[in-house]
């Protein structure tokens, strides 16, 4: 009885380890998507109201994603604490803060070339920028999303399996 008790933990460890990996994935596209939105926003808000970037942080702080809109807050933070600091250093920096991204290594190199611009050149310039960082994210989320299902089911599968092979050679 115990021997089976201690086969279902282990099967149940496992493919909990699994469903893991693939709530991971569902994690990055949704925090891939409200970024996106953000930055659509973002957008609007520089060319039909010139809005302040730490007053436009602000405001994205209060968005439905939990992770993406603490990644603001926290921008928003770092630029209200120092008025004199750069975009990209405050960026840089509430990237550091903010726990729970689940952004890949090119969306953060998109975010970092992004805050690199946004500043620094004239409205048309940093429109530009931000399309730009739209694009390449674009890009990026249909390449995760493609793959995305196969990957999350690939991740339960192997868990499951992971846990079944334990048991077997444990029993």
């Amino acid at each position: 009885m115990i021997k089976l008790l201690g086969a279902a933990l282990i099967v149940t460890a496992s493919a909990a380890a699994g469903f893991g990996f693939a709530r991971a994935i569902c994690v990055q596209l949704r925090q891939m998507d409200a970024l996106l939105g953000a930055l659509e926003v973002m957008k609007s808000e520089m060319e039909y109201r010139l809005t302040p970037l730490g007053a436009l942080c602000a405001a994205l702080s209060h968005g439905d994603e939990p992770e993406t809109a603490a990644f603001f807050g926290a921008c928003a933070a770092q630029m209200e604490a120092d008025r004199c600091l750069p975009p990209q250093l405050a960026i840089q920096r509430a990237m550091e803060q903010a726990q729970g991204l689940k952004w890949s290594a090119r969306t953060r190199e998109t975010v970092r070339n992004l805050a690199f611009s946004l500043g620094k050149f004239d409205l048309g310039g940093q429109v530009r920028a931000i399309e730009l960082a739209q694009e390449r994210l674009r890009a990026e989320l249909a390449e995760v999303q493609a793959g995305s299902r196969a990957r999350c089911r690939s991740y339960e599968t192997i868990g499951i399996c992971a846990g079944l092979a334990l048991a077997v050679i444990l029993l």
